[in-house]
């Protein structure tokens, strides 16, 4: 039985706890930020009006004995408490109110708010935090799939390093309070990550438009690296399920991890290089996955193709898409069939360049 407490704190209470570090809202078990700003108004407007919301659950933490202090984890509530944090700073109105233009009476009333909290007598590395975290979430249409596995896949090497490749983990590390990360990864893979150089994959997967801001923030590019890497590793198959057996397979040690991260580096570089801009047909999401595996298996097998030559051969190619082809990147995109036909026929295309 794990033993909690329910009891109220004050709005103010809540954000100084967040600025001072002693209560961190971003542990490495949440989710990324989603909330439009619809939602981030929508909330705060129930707090200026007085209204209930649900309770936010809390980590308790452990008792730092030499500092006398404890930091705790927001458990169920980040979105809610960074709406207010946001609100506060200024960066968004409700109905054409900033927090500095209310009145003194009002700013008052919204600093005394009082908020439910359950705060459990955990720490904040125990697996149970993690559990509840994503028990509250089970029946909740709010977490994609993919944010179910990262949070409880977030230890295995497998996802790691699609992590590592989609800059979605911070190789930064700030002390044993520090649990934006989960305290359970070993300290070897974040001085492994470290050395490694991986910036073009990077630019490709998150900053060439191939996903929105919101697909990013749920985290849909990391699913589609994972996908890619399950490719490369091991052959073409349907929509994740390689990359979903292969976060157990490669829990606890993934051998080929730099050379994965290599061919994958090397063959977004060659994807980058061959130019495409904006709303390109070759930078939508399933070209991108198809263009990626196959450089990255001609490159393996030693053929010199060239991005420039390939660039010149996609472009005359897109004026006159074989049906086949087209429907294959269009309808029932991560079909193992649909997979198979645009790899077929990219990897003939780039081979017939080099002549």
């Amino acid at each position: 039985m794990i033993e909690y407490r329910v009891r109220s704190l004050s709005l103010l209470n809540l954000v100084n706890d967040i600025r001072a570090g002693r209560l961190i809202p971003d542990a490495y078990f949440q989710r990324n930020l989603v909330w439009r700003e619809v939602h981030k108004r929508g909330f705060i407007e129930t707090i200026l009006k007085g209204y209930p919301f649900p309770q936010i659950f809390i980590s308790k933490g452990k008792v730092n004995v030499e500092t006398m202090t404890t930091v705790s984890c927001i458990v169920d509530g980040q979105q809610r408490c960074n709406a207010i944090s946001r609100f506060i700073d200024g960066e968004f109105d409700v109905g054409g109110k900033t927090y500095a233009t209310l009145s003194e009476s009002e700013k008052s009333e919204f600093l005394k708010y009082e908020i439910a909290v359950i705060e459990l007598e955990l720490e904040n590395d125990d697996p149970k935090v993690q559990e509840i975290f994503q028990r509250i979430n089970r029946t909740s249409t709010s977490l994609t799939s993919i944010e179910k596995l990262a949070s409880e896949y977030s230890t295995s090497d497998f996802m790691l390093v699609a992590k590592l490749l989609t800059d979605q983990i911070s190789l930064e590390r700030s002390g044993e309070d520090d649990f934006r990360e989960d305290p359970n990864i070993p300290e070897e893979f974040f001085a492994w990550a470290s050395r490694q150089k991986v910036k073009n994959f990077h630019k490709l997967l998150n900053d060439k438009g191939i996903f929105t801001p919101q697909e990013i923030a749920r985290k849909t590019n990391l699913m589609h690296t994972l996908n890619i890497m399950a490719a490369v590793l091991g052959g073409l198959s349907n929509r994740n399920e390689k990359a979903i057996e292969l976060l157990t397979d490669y829990a606890l040690g993934f051998p080929q991890r730099d050379e994965v991260v290599q061919t994958l580096e090397q063959a977004a570089e060659f994807v980058l290089k061959m130019g495409h801009r904006g709303r390109s047909y070759w930078l939508n999401k399933a070209n991108v996955f198809s263009l990626l595996v196959a450089v990255a298996a001609l490159k393996k097998e030693g053929h010199g193709i060239d991005p420039s030559r390939v660039r010149r051969a996609l472009d005359a190619y897109e004026g006159s898409l074989p049906a086949d082809y087209k429907l294959a990147a269009a309808e029932a995109v991560n079909g193992t069939k649909a997979r198979q036909l645009r790899n077929k026929h990219l990897t003939q295309l780039m081979l017939e360049s080099m002549g």
